[in-house]
């Protein structure tokens, strides 16, 4: 993925705390977000790579990976490439 890219949540990210709720409006393709940033954190125990999402639509404005995580960040087995769904 790279900056620019439109995501939305995978399957496992439909299963985290803060976005089970969402899943069938994930189903129904409308959960898009614009990949803003990619963000590496680098601790002397852990390398991580985050991806900074911003999402499309005033319902979805505040969602997280987890209920203390800063909005918009998520893991990349989080997220996968948008498609339009099928009819």
């Amino acid at each position: 993925m790279k900056v620019g890219d439109l995501v939305t949540l995978s399957e496992y990210g439909l299963n985290l705390e803060a976005c089970w709720r969402h899943r069938k409006d994930v189903r129904d393709g409308k959960v898009v977000g614009l990949l803003k940033e990619v963000y590496v954190r680098e601790h002397t125990w852990d390398k991580s790579t985050y991806y900074i999402v911003d999402w499309i639509g005033s319902k979805y404005k505040g969602l997280r990976r987890m209920t203390w995580a800063k909005p918009g960040m998520f893991k990349r087995k989080d997220l996968k490439m948008y498609r339009t769904p099928k009819k």
